[in-house]
């Protein structure tokens, strides 16, 4: 069953971690009830959602054909800007803490983009 959490949430910064890796799968961000974003667990992404190639490597030239886009752990604070952050691209946003990925971030449409291209990969 699909979780969702709102967007004030994010505000809780080591909450929003735990209950992520806690969860293990994807948890939709909403704005007003609506679905805005989605906020999973680094290590889920990296599993399920990353492009790979035929062989089940990184699709490395897929993955990184734009820049990709960081943010620290404190940044998540403000929902504005993480909102307007999300809204800007539909590529994954991955936020740091001490140095390491914990979390990726993905705009709603990127989420679905990307969720569509993977399902029908594996079909």
């Amino acid at each position: 069953m699909p979780k969702f959490i709102p967007l004030t949430m994010l505000k809780d910064t080591t909450g929003i971690v735990e209950f992520c890796q806690d969860c293990g799968e994807p948890v939709f961000v909403t704005r007003n009830g609506t679905p805005e974003m989605v906020i999973m667990d680094s290590e889920f992404f990296n599993t399920h959602l990353r492009y790979r190639t035929e062989d089940g490597s990184l699709d490395i030239k897929r993955e990184y054909a734009k820049i990709p886009r960081t943010i620290v752990i404190k940044e998540l604070k403000n929902t504005g800007e993480v909102s307007a952050i999300c809204s800007e691209t539909d590529e994954p946003i991955s936020i740091i803490r001490n140095g390491y990925e914990v979390l990726v971030i993905i705009s709603i449409e990127g989420y679905k983009k990307r969720h569509a291209e993977l399902w029908s990969v594996n079909e």
